[in-house]
């Protein structure tokens, strides 16, 4: 815990080799907000209490809002420990074609465009809620990655791309693959754009 006479709350911390990040999380002293600081051992000192620059950084949710607040810490954990975390994963991967179908397809791809066929094989992360579509688009074949939320489905991108048709399960690990990098790709940028690049 931690009391600084205008915030009190709970301190997380987590170690991992020479890895230290550091959780603070209170209701802020102006608002009923839910506010969250980030750091790591360079910004606490012996009464468990955040610097002013890790402070400079703190994030704000609404009250009743703890959803927002844990995806953003969490957020930071899958970042900073990406390569320690080992958690059951739940996928769904479909293919709407014949394999030889989407060989001939891809063959044809100048030829067509996705008024023709739509998405000829989709996967989708259910915990993260992206998903990655193998689809034609103005002739070119590749994948289509989205995010899904709230009922709906944004479509944030095309890649072209050669998938691997060898067979279903070789489309199926070629899209996993794709689609998790795609994923971290985005992890990484919307802690960037967050200003929270924390150094350790």
């Amino acid at each position: 815990m931690f009391n600084n006479n205008r915030e009190q709350g709970l301190v997380l911390t987590i170690h991992k080799d020479d890895k230290d990040f550091i959780v603070w999380a209170c209701e802020c002293r102006n608002s009923d907000n839910i506010m969250v600081v980030l750091g790591n051992d360079k910004n606490i000192n012996s009464n468990n209490m955040f610097d002013d620059e890790a402070y400079s950084k703190a994030k704000y949710f609404k009250c009743d809002d703890y959803d927002s607040a844990v995806d953003h810490v969490y957020k930071q954990i899958k970042y900073l420990f990406k390569d320690d975390l080992n958690y059951e994963r739940h996928f769904k991967f479909d293919t709407y074609k014949s394999m030889e179908d989407l060989r001939r397809i891809e063959l044809d791809a100048s030829d067509l465009d996705y008024e023709d066929y739509y998405e000829l094989a989709s996967f989708f992360d259910e915990d993260e809620q992206y998903s990655c579509d193998m689809i034609i688009l103005n002739g070119k074949i590749g994948y289509r990655y989205n995010k899904h939320g709230y009922g709906n489905i944004d479509h944030l991108t095309f890649e072209e791309t050669k998938p691997n048709l060898e067979n279903e399960v070789t489309l199926m690990l070629d899209m996993q693959e794709k689609l998790n990098k795609f994923i971290n790709e985005e992890l990484v940028y919307d802690i960037e754009m967050n200003h929270n690049d924390i150094k350790i």
